[in-house]
């Protein structure tokens, strides 16, 4: 099927993205980058994300080979990085199990990704710029993760930095790549909320790149650049000025100043901001910044933030990716789209009419029952973190696919949690999932402060196992 695909509307997804809607090159990266029966899996998805409706027998299944793999929770990274050595390059949907828990399937592969997407943003891999924070779930207390609100982009390396670093570092960056380009292979998610100038990296888009993407890697470096880079400009404005003498043309000169102090005072030298190893030219530590080499330092600055300190990071991440399917596929892109294409939707508000027309209400339940109308209350309530909480609880992701619940597959159905006695109280009782079909067990509870409370329990309480509910 893919290859009766004309190669010209391939190459004008590429070439002209703008003539398509976001979806539609979606749906032909997918229908032309993989094999038929992804090709025909997506396409089928796609078809009930449209709401046409499919006779089973009318369709011809996907026969898609799945390689399932059994892992420990602990040393997930290590775990991870094997897994994919072996399965990375495989055609085959990769299946997760973890060990002593009988989940398998949809819920615990979706769950692997997440994990693994967090342990790869930890503050001792060296891998990224931004805030360290402390994890505030469970036994993690104690562990540092790198936090950034412009999305993560690489730490800058040395160009004399020790062999055993940059081995250490491209070989993760290398991993990652191979890690979302299955992740975008299998139709998964991962959870990195990565930079706008990473993008670029990853789209080959690199040499672009200028001094108003450091706001991409660095807010509080990107201003302090804005405002050397307006003294810069001043400067330039008095030496092209001819109605100065050259005595008014020096006083002007030396009277430039940031925030009161001139360039001299400021005690800058030839090392990048935050990072006093990393040395922008030869004897940089020894060179100081004056008004008179100010535009090479502010050029330097950005040469090596956003291109030389992060050059063998990027291209090692591109070597994994191009390991698993050509990153050319993902030409027709802007890079401002890849957070929806690595990582689903984009978090919004949900409201009670989207949920009406995306979740199904069965056994016991309709759209019009007590407790499925508390459901819809409490959800359309939630901020961002809970909604991350509920979708990691129901569906082993902390993200929507893109389209939101009419995209998830299968949708989110809502059924009267049961008991065998009958004279047990539902208020007693913690709702369960089935996360390998996206199957919330909700007992019907007295109130919709119950209810609230016992979701928010079972969303913080029950994730990392995989047992029988």
């Amino acid at each position: 099927m893919t290859g009766n695909i004309p190669k010209w509307l391939t190459q004008l997804g590429a070439t002209c993205p703008f003539l398509f809607p976001f979806d539609t090159r979606q749906l032909l990266f997918y229908a032309t980058s993989f094999d038929r029966d992804r090709a025909m899996m997506r396409l089928q998805d796609g078809n009930q994300d449209n709401g046409a409706a499919i006779e089973t027998t009318d369709r011809v299944a996907p026969r898609l080979d799945k390689r399932k793999r059994v892992i420990s929770r602990n040393d997930l990274l290590k775990q991870a990085e094997k897994v994919l050595e072996d399965v990375g390059m495989s055609k085959a949907l990769l299946e997760i199990q973890y060990e002593n828990e009988v989940g398998t399937g949809l819920g615990p592969t979706l769950e692997f990704y997440t994990l693994v997407s967090k342990e790869l943003q930890k503050a001792d891999l060296d891998m990224w710029r931004g805030e360290v924070v402390k994890s505030n779930e469970g036994s993690n207390c104690d562990v540092g993760y790198v936090n950034s609100a412009c999305g993560l982009f690489p730490s800058p390396l040395a160009r004399n930095a020790k062999a055993s670093l940059v081995n250490k570092l491209k070989n993760k960056f290398k991993f990652m790549g191979k890690f979302i380009a299955k992740a975008i292979m299998d139709s998964r998610m991962v959870d990195i909320p990565l930079s706008l100038a990473f993008y670029k990296w990853v789209l080959g888009h690199e040499n672009s790149l200028d001094c108003n993407d450091l706001q991409y890697t660095d807010p509080i470096v990107a201003k302090s650049f804005r405002q050397l880079q307006q003294v810069l400009q001043e400067k330039k404005k008095i030496e092209a000025d001819k109605s100065h003498t050259p005595e008014s043309r020096q006083l002007a000169l030396d009277n430039l100043t940031l925030d009161g102090c001139s360039i001299e005072d400021l005690s800058l030298d030839f090392v990048l901001p935050g990072y006093p190893n990393v040395e922008l030219k030869k004897a940089g530590k020894d060179t100081a910044v004056t008004l008179a080499n100010l535009e090479e330092y502010l050029n330097l600055v950005v040469h090596w933030s956003l291109y030389e300190g992060v050059y063998r990071q990027c291209t090692s991440f591109r070597e994994g990716f191009e390991s698993v399917f050509p990153i050319n596929n993902l030409r027709c892109f802007y890079p401002f789209e890849l957070e929806q294409v690595f990582g689903g939707s984009i978090q919004h508000t949900w409201d009670v009419k989207s949920l009406i027309e995306c979740c199904r209400p069965d056994h016991g339940y309709t759209h019009d029952s007590r407790a499925v109308k508390y459901l819809y209350e409490i959800l359309t309530a939630y901020v961002t973190t809970e909604q991350r909480q509920f979708l990691q609880f129901v569906t082993g992701s902390p993200r929507l696919p893109v389209g939101g619940f009419k995209s998830l597959s299968p949708p989110l159905t809502i059924v009267r949690k049961t008991f065998e006695d009958s004279s047990e109280k539902p208020d007693n009782f913690l709702p369960s999932v089935m996360t390998c079909v996206n199957y919330l067990k909700l007992p019907d509870y007295s109130n919709i402060e119950i209810m609230r409370d016992k979701l928010q329990k079972a969303a913080q309480e029950g994730q990392l196992a995989f047992h029988l509910s």
